[in-house]
């Protein structure tokens, strides 16, 4: 019985400090410059608790760069159920921050903060996302970060685009294939028909954080992968 009437207590506490935090964050909020707003977000971080945490998860995706860096950081703290949530915040806001690398980036490295590896597993889970902004997100934060862990994951996903994107252009009457799909008059529907645009997208972003990460420079897939098959074993990447 004692130790119940404790807990309850130490939930009163926490549930008022929240809503002091919270209070004060709402005001300081309010300051024109966002490097302000971005220490009002670092200041409520300070609070952890369920209320403050749904509230930094709200500013990962808007607000300046700065403030939404703050609240992904501030994310980091979380223990027990509030981790999976917050982890499952971070990864949401991929898409939101597509074009915005050093923002990726601070997602991957909160949820490093939690668990090591965890990051850098669901950064490389979401590189495979078929939604384009959620793996442009993810290519971003890898070449921003630069880990050696990262290369074959994103040569192997730049040869899947340029593979599934042929396999949709060689598929019915206007392929540009003498086989399969491609012969003239024959039906046949892509299995991805926006795969071509996709790889317009990515691939030249991939070849960017591939850059990033090992200082060379290729124009093909297939080159990449040569080096990397030769490199792989005695490569570090260069801080």
């Amino acid at each position: 019985m004692l130790s119940l009437l404790l807990a309850l207590s130490l939930l009163a506490q926490d549930e008022a400090a929240a809503k002091d935090a919270l209070e004060k964050f709402k005001t300081a909020y309010k300051a024109k410059e966002a490097s302000d707003r971005a220490v009002a977000v670092a200041q409520l971080a300070k609070t952890p608790h369920e209320k403050t945490f749904a509230t930094l998860a709200k500013l990962l995706v808007v607000d300046d760069i700065t403030v939404r860096i703050a609240a992904a950081k501030g994310m980091a703290p979380a223990e027990g159920e509030q981790r999976r949530k917050n982890v499952n915040f971070l990864s949401k806001a991929f898409p939101a921050n597509a074009g915005e690398p050093l923002v990726s980036a601070a997602l991957v490295e909160a949820m490093e903060a939690m668990q090591d590896g965890l990051g850098y597993a669901v950064c490389k889970a979401n590189l495979k996302s078929p939604d384009p902004n959620t793996s442009r997100a993810a290519i971003e934060a890898m070449g921003q970060i630069r880990d050696k862990s990262f290369v074959a994951p994103l040569i192997e996903h730049a040869r899947f685009l340029e593979a599934a994107a042929r396999e949709a252009l060689n598929v019915g009457p206007n392929g540009k294939t003498v086989t399969g799909g491609g012969l003239p008059y024959v039906g046949g529907t892509a299995g991805d028909p926006d795969a071509p645009k996709r790889a317009k997208l990515l691939v030249p972003l991939i070849q960017k954080a591939l850059e990033s990460i090992t200082k060379q420079t290729f124009k093909t897939v297939p080159e990449w992968q040569d080096w990397w098959k030769k490199n792989e074993a005695d490569f570090k990447v260069q801080k």
